[in-house]
């Protein structure tokens, strides 16, 4: 299916907050494996994540002051409404996902016919993933998928595919991390088709120290409950 898209009309977002130890690395691999269009989305870092994302020639925004995950995907959706680009992936920035994934998400986009692909590190199984990092998952997956219609195995991953349909009707209101929850929740209600997707993915010290630890996990999800339930 791959060779029916141009990879011209892909574009693959990364937001990023204080992640210029890892984009140098992030952005050659997303290259290597054919993609060109990058979009560095800087949610006010502190660091040189600006300098790093200029240097390499890619696309750039920039928050002024740190704004949250959330917010930062909600930029990069925005940006490719405004723009009518037809595909809109999403990649963390730590270097925990691998780019060579990228073609399986849009190859099960097409043969699923999805709008949303959400990259599912627990449907590959030789994945090596943390213990504290699978049970944190499991309750998010389950209070998550309380409030679904469908029910998904990884619920908070990063690594997702946004088709057209999802791009123009996906709206995010939550700007820390609940956002994952949030896109499926608002996925099903404007009746968008999300599939899953196998993808690897690589934990280091470097990437253990970011995203959400089982404090900031908890708070997230408190946090994803009260808007839920008193908005």
């Amino acid at each position: 299916p791959l060779d029916q898209i141009k990879l011209a009309d892909i574009m693959v977002a990364l937001p990023a907050y204080n992640e210029a130890t890892a984009l140098p690395e992030v952005i050659q691999s997303i290259r290597s494996a054919g993609f060109d269009r990058i979009l560095i989305v800087d949610d006010g870092s502190s660091d040189m994540t600006s300098e790093v994302a200029k240097s390499a020639q890619v696309n750039f925004v920039q928050h002024p002051i740190n704004l949250g995950a959330g917010a930062a995907v909600q930029t990069a959706i925005e940006l490719a409404r405004f723009q009518h680009w037809p595909y809109l992936i999403f990649m963390d920035a730590d270097g925990q996902h691998l780019a060579t994934d990228l073609i399986r998400m849009f190859e099960q986009l097409h043969t699923q016919d999805g709008d949303l692909v959400i990259g599912s590190r627990f449907l590959e199984k030789n994945n090596q993933i943390p213990a504290i990092r699978r049970f944190y998952n499991q309750i998010a997956n389950i209070l998550t998928n309380t409030f679904c219609q469908g029910s998904y195995s990884d619920t908070q991953s990063g690594f997702r595919l946004l088709g057209k349909k999802a791009i123009n009707e996906i709206n995010l209101h939550q700007d820390d991390f609940s956002y994952c929850s949030e896109m499926i929740l608002h996925a099903e209600q404007q009746q968008l088709k999300i599939v899953e997707c196998p993808i690897s993915v690589r934990y280091t010290s470097y990437s253990m120290q970011k995203g959400q630890d089982f404090q900031v996990g908890i708070t997230t999800a408190f946090n994803f409950l009260w808007k839920l339930l008193f908005r």
